[in-house]
């Protein structure tokens, strides 16, 4: 038996949203895995269902921009404080 394959366009109308979406998922790497054929995006359906089955509204982690500073962090008796530094105050 060979793979059935979804369109973007037929995913979409699947799981009632906008193919933008799944557009905008496919960038931010969300979503079932793809295959490209022959420049089309294709889902296969056994992708779709797991992806179905584990949660499609699962929220991502967040994630730290390489460009966005991290607040240093120094526990201190058992309490977390944030560390600032005395050059940007001055």
């Amino acid at each position: 038996m060979s793979e059935q394959f979804l369109s973007e366009v037929d995913l979409a109308a699947r799981w009632a949203m906008s193919s933008k979406t799944l557009t905008r998922w496919r960038g931010k790497r969300r979503g079932p895995p793809l295959v490209n054929l022959g420049g089309a995006v294709r889902y296969a359906m056994s992708d779709v269902l797991e992806f179905e089955r584990t949660g499609l509204r699962k929220p991502l982690p967040r994630q730290v921009a390489p460009d966005e500073p991290t607040r240093p962090e120094v526990i201190q008796n058992g309490n977390i404080t944030r560390r600032v530094r005395s050059d940007i105050l001055n």
